[in-house]
């Protein structure tokens, strides 16, 4: 059985202590609580249904919770567009008719509840992904170990060919891949270095901004290298419909030796 989140908790008491001024169902599957807190992709293409980041058609998708703060099963919860240009089936479809740029706003509801806003950015089918600045670099880390052994970003830009101009493409996920001596690094292998995001957090995954660009860098973990200078390998790679965007997967090398001036 999945268990309520803590705000969902605060929130079936809330609606407890108002019983007695509004009916607060006790049943299995009276919805007292209602969670719509992600998207399948964050972006819609123009003319198209909404994917996964499998490229498969996905549904929108809320949590309702009773008063036990119990998940229902199958709530009957339905998804409005605030905006124009983009329809949503009554089996959770979210599809750009009309729409072709800029953002909407939807909500999920159920009984006399509505969720917050989730905006969902409307965009095109991309053409190209492509490096944008330098694709080799060198870190010259510092012994012991510390916080500014990180390499410059590393950036791709997602494109589209319009009327003969490139144009950036946002809201499209963008992967990114670390190897070394020719062996994948998983995210949470932090021993010899990690892709940050500009947060400074672990982070393998980005999405393209209104100007198509992504980024990550590479923090090192100087304590724990070779001693002789050596490099990692960064992919980027991005997808639609499941298929790799042509030019993907970007590769950059970051080369990475002792700072003797140091």
């Amino acid at each position: 059985m999945t268990r309520v989140p803590r705000w969902v908790a605060a929130a079936v008491v809330a609606a407890a202590c108002v019983g007695a001024c509004s009916e607060v169902g006790t049943a299995p599957d009276g919805i007292v609580a209602l969670a719509f807190d992600t998207l399948p992709y964050p972006s819609l293409v123009a003319n198209d249904t909404m994917r996964d980041s499998t490229g498969m058609a996905a549904p929108l998708h809320a949590v309702a919770y009773n008063a036990d703060g119990d998940v229902i099963a199958d709530p009957p919860v339905r998804y409005i567009v605030l905006d124009t240009g983009v329809d949503v089936s009554s089996q959770g479809y979210l599809v750009a008719t009309t729409r072709t740029s800029g953002t909407v706003r939807v909500v999920a509801v159920a009984a006399a509840l509505q969720s917050l806003q989730k905006t969902v950015t409307v965009t095109q089918v991309p053409s190209k992904l492509a490096a944008s600045g330098a694709v080799v670099d060198t870190v010259r880390y510092a012994l012991p170990d510390v916080a500014s052994n990180v390499s410059a970003a590393m950036a791709v830009k997602l494109t589209r060919d319009s009327s003969d101009a490139v144009v950036g493409v946002p809201g499209f996920l963008v992967s990114w891949q670390l190897t070394f001596r020719g062996q994948t690094i998983a995210m949470s292998d932090t021993k010899y270095a990690s892709l940050w995001d500009d947060s400074q957090k672990a982070s393998v995954v980005d999405t393209t901004a209104n100007d198509g660009l992504a980024s990550r860098k590479l923090r090192i973990r100087a304590d724990s290298l070779p001693s002789t200078a050596d490099s990692f390998v960064v992919s980027a790679s991005a997808k639609y419909r499941g298929t790799p965007v042509a030019g993907s997967p970007v590769k950059f090398v970051i080369h990475f030796r002792p700072d003797t001036a140091r």
